[in-house]
């Protein structure tokens, strides 16, 4: 009976072992992620620039290309500004730690002739002006938002008219924006140039848009 005992107060405790060390295991650190770029490829056109986002990290170590012809490059925290200076291809070895990084970047001229925004910066309403369509804050009825996924919309109660218009990014900066989207009244529109031409600390926004019928657009947003 002692020895029956003896088994069984044997049993408890390496039960109570078991538990205390799966408990543990809820302590452990958990395991960082991986650094990752935000894309994997650039498309730019002479004189435009983008950003490249290192996600995961706070910090990129330093930035190098095999064509210094081609690109130039900036580092600016977990971000590298990539400058297209002339045509051709590059690539781009981002070093953070515990990765090395690369982004293939593709340059052509652009053979659109080249507009002044200058006038533009010069005003600061909220407006989207298009050849067929104006929308300005201070017109009665008309509606700007923008959503936390950084899309802007402008909305008139008055026509109905209502645009949309996506960054193509949540780590938007003056430059290129390669990836963005534009709708009107619900119809996409397949742009073929997206500069944002001023980013203030405040959040206010120039930008230029090209479709590929050569229409140009602008969109301001700094009143948000």
């Amino acid at each position: 009976m002692q020895n029956l005992k003896y088994i069984s107060n044997l049993f408890v405790s390496l039960l109570m072992l078991v538990v205390c060390v799966g408990c543990s295991d809820d302590d452990e650190p958990v395991e960082r992620l991986r650094p990752s770029l935000s894309v994997s490829s650039l498309s730019l056109e002479v004189g435009d620039s983008a950003t490249l986002h290192v996600d995961n990290i706070d910090s990129v170590i330093s930035a190098v290309t095999n064509a210094p012809q081609v690109v130039a490059l900036r580092v600016e925290g977990a971000n590298v500004v990539v400058k297209a200076l002339a045509q051709g291809d590059a690539v781009v070895t981002i070093n953070v730690e515990g990765a090395r990084l690369k982004c293939d970047v593709t340059v052509t001229k652009d053979d659109t002739p080249q507009y002044d925004f200058s006038q533009e910066l010069l005003d600061d309403r909220c407006r989207f002006v298009s050849p067929t369509l104006s929308m300005y804050y201070d017109t009665p009825g008309t509606i700007f938002s923008i959503a936390t996924d950084g899309t802007i919309e402008v909305r008139s109660l008055i026509s109905g008219d209502h645009i949309s218009f996506n960054p193509g990014t949540k780590n938007i900066s003056e430059g290129s924006l390669p990836n963005a989207l534009l709708k009107i009244n619900d119809s996409p529109i397949e742009l073929k140039q997206t500069t944002l031409h001023r980013l203030t600390p405040t959040g206010s926004m120039w930008l230029s848009l090209l479709d590929t019928h050569g229409n140009r657009m602008v969109l301001v947003v700094t009143e948000l």
